[in-house]
């Protein structure tokens, strides 16, 4: 088993609260100072939530809303698990988004996010998006991904092989951790890759078969 590294009604109120400020737990540094690979801040009016891939394989998902006490959850993963989600979160796919990719538009509701990535080096990578954003493939994945990233308090990831030939056939329709259903065109076995196509939208993309349950629960 193997666990993972994941429209509004429009008004004229902008989000109030600011975006707080990051506050790493202690942790093994990596090269550059840093003590964590992904962060994903999401903030309303009336509050935020946190979650934090830290490099000493803790993962930590905070939930601060009004007056209430802040929820704090916390999730140790194994060594070769947390290597391998923070060298997803590296991906020049990733890095090669823009900055903001934010809607422009304001409501009561309306989430806005920062997702900050870090790289070995210390060298990082931030990303602002909203509930409204329009998303590329890549930076919808990497939207998807961190849904999986947090699923894992909730819920048990598919293990390691569950996505193969056999058992995502042509037709297969799978909801990604995202909310997005996709449905499967074909499987390059041979390359170890999978076309997906959107069902009610239109993306499409390729993903490899290994990298399937960073953004998909398991088969049925």
């Amino acid at each position: 088993m193997t666990w993972i590294c994941a429209p509004l009604l429009i008004g004229a109120l902008a989000l109030a609260t600011a975006t707080p400020t990051v506050t790493p737990t202690p942790g093994p540094a990596r090269s550059g100072g840093s003590t964590f690979c992904a962060e994903w801040i999401r903030q309303t009016k009336h509050g935020y939530e946190r979650l934090t891939l830290f490099s000493d394989r803790m993962v930590v998902w905070k939930t601060s809303t009004g007056d209430a006490p802040d929820d704090v959850r916390r999730k140790a993963i194994a060594a070769h698990e947390a290597d391998f989600c923070c060298e997803y979160f590296t991906r020049d796919e990733f890095w090669a988004l823009p900055a903001d990719l934010r809607s422009g538009l304001s409501g009561e509701s309306l989430a806005d996010s920062r997702v900050t990535l870090v790289r070995p080096d210390g060298s990082r990578k931030a990303i602002r998006f909203d509930e409204l954003s329009s998303f590329s493939p890549a930076a919808s994945a990497l939207k998807a991904s961190l849904e999986g990233l947090r699923s894992l308090f909730t819920a048990r990831l598919a293990p390691v092989g569950q996505f193969t030939a056999e058992t995502l056939p042509p037709g297969t329709v799978l909801r990604r951790f995202d909310g997005v259903y996709f449905r499967v065109r074909r499987v390059l076995a041979d390359k170890g890759v999978v076309e997906l196509e959107g069902v009610s939208d239109p993306i499409s993309y390729y993903l490899s078969l290994s990298e399937m349950r960073l953004q998909f629960p398991g088969p049925k």
